[in-house]
């Protein structure tokens, strides 16, 4: 399944073997490209990371988040809880 793709991302940069710019881009990148019909449930985790990763500034620093910047920090945190949601969805579709 497609999915596993946005899965080997998010444990990448979460493991810290990526890093936030290579996940930045490689995330974009990947999410505007996608040609596989998803559905909603799917959608909305990778859209919430893509949104996420759209709002972070490698100038913001932890505690300083808007809701249009986040730190890199807040950024591990949504990515961690996405990822979360994603692996209970391909456990479960």
């Amino acid at each position: 399944m497609f999915a596993y793709k946005y899965k080997r991302l998010m444990e990448d940069f979460i493991n810290e073997e990526i890093t936030v710019k290579d996940f930045e881009r490689g995330y974009l990148n990947t999410f505007k490209n996608e040609t596989e019909r998803m559905d909603n449930t799917l959608f909305e985790i990778l859209n919430g990371v893509f949104e996420a990763v759209d709002c972070y500034w490698h100038e913001c620093l932890p505690g300083e988040e808007t809701a249009f910047e986040i730190s890199e920090q807040q950024l591990r945190k949504e990515v961690s809880e996405a990822l979360v949601k994603l692996n209970s969805f391909l456990n479960n579709p």
